[in-house]
């Protein structure tokens, strides 16, 4: 019985030791670390989604079976998607990386928040938990002019002008002011140069809160004055507006408007011309610019169907507003043409003010006449002239026949 009782005693010390050697390369094996914790945007801001970086190393001399990583939703986040992520195995001494979607509730306070994060393994099911520090900033209104309603005006135009504020931050913006300044320089003698866009009226528009993310648009008129030369403008606009506890801010930026004008090109004959079958004529043109742009790297090309022209492409270049150019080139009209109303085909070419390159097809009428109607037009019948030069010749003969009787 003394030796039963030693054998079992000795049994269970061997049990133990072996229990001893298993739960030191197992249960006693600490689960990987949390090495690195970081995330983006920082800080966090209230109302968006911060991603969550985890790095974990394992330092132990044995692999790391479905490690595992959790976070528990803690205002102000919550997890999007999967509360717990698989990582699977670490290799002894290896690294992991995982990340995690997180949300930010809008009524978050300007603070810093912690978050748990917990790590598990098939070695380590307990686990470990350590608590992330998250800041969390950025509940405060911000206005921003997001839109305008027109980015292009004309010399000599009076127009409407609609800014569209949007409230970009995490709190109620009130009291918000736009403004739009004229821009004006004044030089070392003191006098003022004025700028070619001027506000007209008030300059200034006023709205009394905006949400967040909430947009409302109102209208400011500017003048352009008439002899602004085409280009690119900046005009700054001044936004200012207070937060909920009544601190005011004010920030300026820069709007750009650009000057431009179109370009209307017209085509005519400088003096009226009527165009005879089998002949040769001198044709002049001019062209106009009527509209407010300049016109550049223009060319016309003529074409007709009554005859043949000598220089069928003219090269004008750049025409300004309200300025005239003028060419000449010759038209050999067919022998065969008919009496008729026509026209002479021209395609003009040009770049707007934009650089963008456009056509304009202008038909200039002018009247041709056969050769036979252009004679009797002008009264010169070829067979009245033959019968009155037969006649003459008759007369001639004539006095000449008598007078030689006379003589006789």
């Amino acid at each position: 019985m003394v030796q039963n009782f030693k054998r079992e005693k000795m049994n269970n010390k061997i049990l133990i030791i072996i229990f001893l050697i298993l739960f030191s390369f197992g249960v006693l094996a600490a689960p990987p670390e949390i090495t690195q914790v970081t995330y983006t945007p920082s800080p966090a801001i209230p109302g968006s989604t911060i991603t969550l970086f985890i790095q974990l190393e394992n330092n132990e001399e044995i692999s790391q079976n479905n490690v595992t990583v959790e976070i528990e939703n803690k205002y102000p986040f919550e997890v999007k998607e999967k509360q717990k992520k698989e990582i699977g195995g670490i290799i002894k001494f290896g690294k992991a990386l995982t990340y995690f979607e997180i949300y930010v509730d809008p009524s978050a306070e300007n603070m810093t928040y912690t978050i748990p994060i917990t790590i598990t393994s098939k070695e380590q099911p307990i686990g470990k938990t350590i608590n992330k520090e998250i800041i969390v900033s950025g509940q405060e209104p911000l206005i921003k002019v997001i839109e305008i309603s027109s980015q292009k005006l004309v010399p000599g135009q009076e127009k409407k002008i609609e800014f569209s504020v949007k409230n970009l931050g995490t709190s109620t913006a009130y009291d918000i002011i736009i403004e739009l300044k004229e821009d004006r320089t004044i030089v070392a003698s003191g006098v003022i140069i004025e700028r070619e866009i001027t506000p007209l009226g008030s300059a200034i528009a006023y709205i009394e809160k905006l949400e967040p993310k909430q947009e409302e648009t109102k209208i400011i008129t500017v003048s352009v004055n008439r002899e602004a030369i085409l280009k690119n403008y900046t005009l700054p606009v001044t936004i200012s507006y207070m937060n909920n506890v009544g601190e005011r801010s004010e920030e300026t930026t820069n709007i750009g408007f650009k000057v431009s004008g179109e370009v209307d090109l017209d085509l005519i004959l400088r003096e009226k011309i009527e165009l005879i079958a089998g002949q040769t004529h001198e044709i002049s043109f001019e062209l106009f610019n009527k509209g407010a742009g300049k016109s550049e790297f223009t060319i016309i090309n003529l074409e007709t169907e009554i005859g043949i022209v000598e220089k069928t492409k003219q090269f004008i270049g750049s025409l300004a507003p309200n300025d005239v150019d003028s060419f000449k080139t010759n038209i050999i009209v067919n022998q065969e043409i008919k009496t008729q109303n026509t026209i002479i085909k021209a395609t003009i070419e040009y770049q707007d003010t934009d650089a963008t390159t456009k056509t304009k097809i202008i038909e200039i009428p002018i009247q041709t006449y056969s050769m036979q109607d252009w004679n009797e037009k002008q009264g010169t019948n070829p067979f009245g002239i033959i019968i009155i030069i037969i006649i003459l010749i008759i007369i001639i003969a004539w006095k000449i026949s008598k007078k030689i009787k006379k003589k006789n």
